[in-house]
Parts: C-alpha cells; structure tokens; sequence
C-alpha cells in the first residue's frame, strides 16, 4: 500500500512536470519513470497510474473548462456521441489519460525487467 502511495504521488508529480513542456505525452513518460523505480506487484502495475493519471487528467480537464464557463468543452461533447453532456467529456478524458497512464507504467516495468 505505502508503494502504491509513493508510486502515484511520484506518477503525479512527474507528469505535472513533464506536461509543462511536453506534449500529451508526457503522462507516459512520467508514469515508465516511476515504474522503473518504484517496483509495484500484479495489476497494480497498471490500475494505480491508471487512477493517479486519470484523476490528474479529469481535475486538469474540469479545472480549464471551468475557466471559460464549459463553453469549449460543451461544443467538443456534441461533437462525439455524449449527448453534449460534459462530466461525460471529462469522464473520458480521465479515462484517456488513465489509459496511457497505465500503459507507460507498464512499459517502465517491463523495461526493469528487461535490463536487469
């Protein structure tokens, strides 16, 4: 539990930083760096990004569209199959994120496992 800890809080603060001058991208790259230190057992691997990043992305998302009343994020959510509903845009793109998140962790722990 204390590494799962550790391994997100690192995983937020890495794509924090990362994200200031890299692309989306990012978030993958910051999740393979904590993977490759932080050594997490089974799916935890893959789920805790999968939450820390995901959470990041939706308070991220929800922080900007807030600035600007939602009205960007409501003409984005019509354009794809939500409804127009934008806790649903926001939801995604948590999910989105999560998913990368995860999938970077993953590549950092299989590159442990490689090298060593």
């Amino acid at each position: 539990m204390k590494r799962i800890l550790i391994h997100s809080l690192l995983s937020i603060g890495l794509a924090l930083f990362l994200q200031s001058f890299t692309p989306w991208w990012g978030v993958v790259i910051a999740t393979a760096i904590s993977s490759y230190f932080i050594r997490l057992k089974g799916s935890s691997v893959f789920f805790s990004p999968l939450l820390s990043i995901g959470l990041l992305w939706a308070i991220q998302a929800y922080s900007i569209s807030r600035s600007n009343d939602f009205i960007l994020a409501e003409k984005i959510a019509v354009l794809f199959p939500l409804n127009g509903s934008v806790g649903a845009l926001i939801a995604v793109t948590g999910l989105i994120g999560g998913i990368f998140g995860g999938l970077g962790s993953l590549s950092g722990r299989s590159l442990k496992v490689l090298i060593s």
